[in-house]
């Protein structure tokens, strides 16, 4: 350990520059100034740059970031922080402690497991949390299968704020995204997997009680799931509301745009083998919840419980993969007063999260502590 700052290895399984465990690892780069990090990055892609420019040094190891491939990476793992000797490692997610677990425990190394949603809580949360000298959750649900009772909660940094209604309009307007001025607008954020619930959103469409909304879905397929866009616009034309449904692709910074919507739905669902059978913390709907617009959630959890605001609520809850209840949310929302009520709610509270440097300082404590337990 150097006199003023703490070397960190950091791991991470995904270089998408737009999830969200990916936007936390980036900014905690940028903003935590009494760290030094030194990314191993298991894919390739735009997160690496975007990294570097921040101060990091990166090893970009594109092994694949399923489990069994994040498994044999050992070994590149193991040379690395032999060579490094860092003075504490984290695990940025599932799959990266799996990586760092058995190396670091050769070495004698201090890890730490930031746990951002539900991948593999019935598997691997339990030995991958007991063998951690630090769990950190961004959520206490995400931290409650770990079952250990130190598990440290600290919840992502308050979102950027984003446009104002008409400026984000013409912004997208721009990027040839429009939506219908006469109608409602959902909008669903983030990448086409099935577990993400995109085909719950469109089949609600079906609905008598989702008649005057249309669905913007603004993402692209995953190298996991290829193929799932296609499925959807599948989907869409069966249940003849294709022409209901508009297929955005990928929008870098979406979340500046989210003020053109009515509503935003967050519809994660079970039934994706090995994927979370939950949402995590869900820094969308935060991000939803800043420009002033309601949420529509599938089940308890994270997001349901920022929806309930001291002065009512910001947003509905409804019972995962369900579509009619879907659309009944939507028939609640089609009434202009309630989605400004929920509105102003949930801008209210999202105004009082933690911003970036609450977060950095934080996470700074947490790995300087865990480095000086393990000397």
């Amino acid at each position: 350990m150097t006199p003023d700052r703490l070397s960190v290895t950091a791991v991470t399984p995904f270089a998408t520059d737009g999830g969200g465990s990916e936007q936390w690892l980036l900014s905690l780069v940028r903003n935590a100034q009494r760290l030094r990090f030194r990314v191993i990055v298991m894919q390739q892609g735009p997160l690496v740059g975007l990294l570097r420019e921040a101060g990091a040094e990166v090893v970009e190891l594109p092994t694949g970031a399923d489990a069994l491939a994040l498994a044999r990476a050992g070994r590149a793992v193991l040379a690395d922080l032999r060579a490094l000797r860092p003075d504490v490692v984290m695990g940025n997610g599932v799959k990266a402690q799996l990586a760092i677990t058995g190396p670091a425990k050769m070495l004698g190394l201090p890890t730490v497991w930031v746990k951002h949603d539900h991948s593999f809580d019935s598997s691997l949360a339990r030995p991958l949390g007991r063998l951690a000298q630090q769990v950190v959750a961004t959520a206490a649900e995400v931290g409650e299968a770990v079952e250990r009772p130190d598990v440290v909660v600290v919840e992502p940094e308050r979102p950027p704020q984003p446009l104002g209604s008409e400026a984000a309009q013409r912004a997208l307007a721009e990027l040839g995204i429009h939506t219908r001025g006469n109608r409602m607008t959902l909008a669903m954020v983030g990448r086409l997997v099935p577990y993400k619930g995109v085909d719950i959103g469109i089949s609600a469409l079906a609905y008598p009680a989702s008649e005057g909304w249309d669905l913007m879905i603004i993402g692209g397929d995953d190298p996991a799931t290829p193929g799932e866009g296609a499925r959807l616009a599948r989907l869409a034309a069966e249940l003849e509301v294709g022409d209901r449904v508009q297929f955005a692709g990928p929008v870098p910074h979406a979340s500046r745009y989210l003020a053109a919507f009515d509503a935003l739905a967050v519809l994660t669902r079970p039934g994706q083998a090995g994927a979370p059978q939950r949402e995590g913390y869900g820094i969308t709907a935060t991000e939803a919840m800043l420009a002033s617009i309601p949420v529509v959630v599938a089940g308890e959890g994270p997001i349901a419980r920022r929806l309930r605001t001291g002065s009512g609520p910001a947003g509905l809850v409804v019972r995962p993969a369900d579509p009619l209840a879907t659309a009944m949310a939507l028939r609640q929302l089609s009434d202009p007063a309630v989605r400004f009520e929920m509105g102003q709610r949930g801008q209210q509270r999202a105004s009082s999260l933690p911003s970036a440097t609450d977060v950095a300082e934080a996470m700074t404590a947490i790995l300087a502590d865990a480095a000086a337990k393990d000397r």
